[in-house]
């Protein structure tokens, strides 16, 4: 059995106390496999309905820059004590986010996704993480599930 490296860590944070565990988790194995991190934040365009179907908001371009620099504030503060030594880097991107997850993986050829097992509303609390089965199934790499 051939051990693999992980260099790059993907860790999905949308501010529910999950993805804060999930964040200390990612730093704790970020530490112990000298990998790098690039914590992400989904900026979402789209409303899930009862159907799980989805509908396009019109987001006027001031709205979106206000949601952009929440989401990258939000960031800035949850890694502003990290620890030097680690590589790092915040990304916040739009679009649905089970879905920017996987592309963004795919994309930067992340090894390990971390990612809380619940998210931060009460509709997604009622899914049951369904943004996280999502990724789990569809996934370039090995995902963590944080509870």
């Amino acid at each position: 059995m051939t051990e693999t490296k992980i260099k790059q860590i993907l860790v999905a944070f949308d501010g529910s106390e999950q993805s804060k565990d999930a964040f200390q988790e990612a730093i704790r194995i970020a530490k112990f496999e000298k990998a790098s991190l690039t914590f992400l934040t989904v900026i979402t365009e789209i409303m899930p309905n009862d159907d799980e179907l989805y509908l396009q908001l019109d987001v006027r371009p001031e709205i979106d820059d206000i949601y952009r620099a929440l989401a990258e504030k939000r960031l800035e503060t949850i890694t502003a004590d990290l620890d030097k030594t680690i590589p790092y880097k915040n990304e916040a991107v739009h679009g649905d986010a089970k879905r920017s997850i996987v592309e963004y993986a795919k994309e930067n050829q992340s090894d390990l996704i971390v990612i809380g097992a619940t998210g931060r509303g009460a509709l997604e609390r009622r899914l049951i993480g369904s943004t996280t089965a999502y990724v789990v199934n569809h996934a370039p790499c090995n995902v963590m599930v944080v509870k």
